[in-house]
């Protein structure tokens, strides 16, 4: 009986937004049912803070934008970088090719671990994540370091896993990509056992064939599952697991310019052009992840959630670099990446909600810790191999050269954090409430050699990270509030040309002011609109003392303005704009100080809209248009990216084949085949000469899609 009470759905899960998994069934089985009809409404009803909870969107003091199942189904999305780029304060920082990347928002650095999260518990960001595992994907852009512990100010990236669905579904999909890439898909799930109690979700796909570039290839295979286990009523533990593989060779390398006798940016190439890429040259990206919740409701004030997470990725990086070397657009290839070839990490959780009066007072308490232990290991010799030159107007392809032995891999650093978490939300009427979260943290940072033996090391204990929010409603569907937040994040180590080498500085202070409101539209069409202001430290070597320290920040002003869902029965828009203004200030030369950041935009805009009318049942059209103004793409701003502007086309089709839900998709992206940079990164935040990096962008390329339910 208390199964199948838990089990009746929609009419528990309304009792309270704080209680997590009640609100994710319903999530679920409304997104499955949305995302296969002919209309969508990508509505975002409610956002999860981590310790926090589950929180009404519209009363949340911070900007958080997501992106929803419905959305990730309709656009025939691919990888993480494409879901991320429809949020126009995310930028996305290539690494060492498309899938091993940094996400990062408000224009600022992200780091390895401390900004991703997958169903709140830390994973390597630098890696492939499969988005056919995801239910949703959301950004809390800005500071976080109340919530999560020190980070880099660039955001909180949080990826929700696909939980079971409590009607039986068996899910088939067949796509084809341009040039030729072949995938299918399955996705299954239900219940069973004793009154139902075992919920699973399996997901498996397998795809692989040539891309856009002649000669390239591209595999993808994924193996996941999911189970829960509901007790009773009261008690459910999750267990997930997934084991994800991507291959991608042949495609276009990284471009490297700024050092040497290359001072700027050379336009953007065309990426389906043979030479910019090697064939069987790129990345080949394992990632194992298993993970563990308990969620138990205490009573109907109070609920826990405690998990642990335990993750692998190995990377091989045996892409290619061709670096400029004047210019004209002659450049030097290389194979192969010196970064780190294996992350591994375990991260934790443990949060307790609850709400109580204090003399006709609401409270809304949270008690938590959350943390992790990260290790990185890199390969004991070099696999970078020096293949020939070329040029932008002539690129060639070199002869095959084998991989030389990596010589095993040796522990290069281990970092610990954790933190202990304290917040309330004190409402004092319907219209005015303030919240605070404060974060209590423990870090270490330990370095070895290749020897094994510990190079230097690195511990602060009981740092804080404040956040403050005053929040006003004028009305039940607006809301407007200001924040206050400070967040620390682990300090930069010293470079080899600084006489303090192999320092680890103490942790960094960023601190952020935001203003902002929040408008819901007929509840169903979700408006944002807020200012803001974020300093972090910056350090550099003093070229007089060589010693390298804190002397600048990086300062940045901005305006984000973002809606999501259904605006009419037969419109729906995911979208807006965001307007940045980031800085450098107080470096070490007159050239670099107060100059653009590398890489950011002024105006980013993205708009995707989905136009399912009426007189036509079952078909929709989608449309998505994305800007990105120009960039800097030196320290100096003597070089700036152009401008561009990309749009994709869609149409889509639901009916009925033999009783069984069907789905056809086709999308046309980058349908004008515009030439432009993808990423722009900077070598280094601190104005020195280390080479710059640019990443082409995908040209014109059409997806086809057949989904059948059974």
């Amino acid at each position: 009986m208390a199964a199948a009470c838990f089990l009746s759905g929609s009419a528990s899960a309304q009792q309270a937004d704080s209680t997590p998994i009640q609100l994710q069934e319903v999530d679920v089985t409304s997104r499955t049912d949305g995302a296969y009809a002919s209309g969508a409404r990508y509505e975002t009803k409610s956002v999860d803070l981590g310790p926090l909870g589950k929180k009404n969107a519209l009363d949340v003091p911070m900007s958080v934008t997501t992106v929803t199942q419905d959305m990730i189904v309709n656009t025939q999305a691919r990888s993480l970088n494409q879901v991320l780029s429809y949020l126009p304060s995310v930028h996305i920082q290539m690494q060492q090719g498309t899938e091993v990347t940094r996400p990062q928002s408000r224009g600022f650095q992200g780091s390895i671990v401390q900004n991703t999260r997958l169903d709140g518990l830390n994973i390597i960001g630098t890696t492939a994540v499969p988005v056919e595992i995801l239910d949703n994907v959301q950004v809390l852009n800005g500071l976080a370091g109340s919530l999560y512990g020190p980070a880099a100010p660039s955001g909180t990236f949080s990826y929700t896993l696909k939980r079971p669905t409590d009607t039986p579904m068996a899910r088939a999909l067949v796509s084809y990509d341009s040039l030729g890439i072949m995938t299918g898909y399955a996705d299954v799930s239900g219940r069973a056992g004793p009154n139902n109690m075992i919920g699973y979700r399996l997901n498996m796909l397998h795809g692989q064939g040539q891309g856009y570039v002649a000669n390239s290839f591209t595999a993808r295979t994924l193996y996941s599952g999911g189970i829960d286990i509901h007790f009773d009523e009261d008690t459910t533990v999750e267990l997930d697991a997934y084991h994800y593989n991507v291959k991608a060779y042949g495609y276009p390398g990284a471009f490297t310019y700024g050092s040497g006798n290359s001072t700027i940016l050379p336009a953007a190439v065309d990426p389906t052009k043979v030479g910019y890429g090697q064939p069987n040259m790129g990345t080949n990206l394992t990632t194992d992840s298993g993970d563990i919740k308990i969620r138990h409701r205490i009573n109907k004030d109070w609920d826990l959630v405690a998990g642990g997470l335990y993750q692998v990725a190995d990377r091989g990086l045996y892409g290619v670099t061709n670096s400029l070397t004047n210019d004209i657009g002659n450049y030097k290839t290389s194979r192969g990446f010196s970064a780190v070839s294996r992350f591994d990490v375990g991260s934790n959780m443990v949060y307790l909600n609850g709400h109580f009066d204090t003399w006709g007072i609401k409270h809304d308490l949270t008690i938590g810790t959350n943390g992790y232990i990260n290790g990185q290991y890199g390969n004991k010799n070099s696999i970078t191999t020096q293949l020939g030159s070329a040029s932008i107007a002539n690129p060639l392809l070199f002869e095959q050269q084998a991989v030389g032995p990596t010589g095993g891999r040796y522990l290069q650093s281990r970092v610990f954090q954790q933190s202990l978490i304290t917040g309330d939300t004190i409402h004092f009427n319907d219209q005015w409430s303030v919240q605070g979260v404060v974060s209590t943290t423990w870090m270490t940072t330990d370095n070895f050699s290749k020897t094994g033996q510990e190079t230097s090391s690195d511990r602060r204990s009981a740092v804080l990270s404040p956040t403050v929010s005053v929040m006003y409603k004028p009305a039940e569907d607006w809301t407007t509030y200001f924040t206050y937040a400070e967040s620390l994040q682990q300090g930069d180590t010293a470079t080899s040309d600084a006489i303090n080498s192999g320092e680890t500085l103490a942790p960094y202070r960023s601190q952020q002011y935001e203003l902002g409101a929040k408008y819901a539209v007929n509840k169903n069409f979700l408006l944002t609109l807020d200012g803001f202001r974020i300093t972090r430290p910056l350090a550099y070597t003093d070229p007089t003392s060589r010693v390298f320290q804190v002397e600048g920040e990086q300062r940045n002003w901005g305006i984000e303005f973002f809606g999501s869902g259904a605006i009419t029965p037969e419109l729906s828009a995911v979208g807006g704009f965001t307007w940045l203004d980031p800085r450098l200030e107080g470096t070490s030369s007159y050239t670099t100080s107060d100059k653009l950041v590398i890489g950011i935009p002024h105006w980013t805009s993205n708009v995707f809209l989905d136009y399912h009318p009426d007189w036509a049942h079952g078909v929709a059209f989608t449309a998505n248009a994305h800007y990105e103004s120009e960039r800097a793409a030196t320290n100096t701003n003597n070089s700036w990216a152009a401008s561009y502007a990309t749009l994709d086309l869609g149409l889509r089709y639901s009916t009925k084949l033999n009783g069984y839900n069907s789905t056809l998709r086709f999308q046309v992206a980058n349908i004008t085949d515009t030439y432009y940079w993808s990423s722009i990164n900077v070598g280094n935040i601190n104005g020195t000469t280390q080479p710059n990096t640019a990443w082409v962008g995908n040209p014109r390329t059409f997806q086809v899609t057949w989904e059948m339910d059974f």
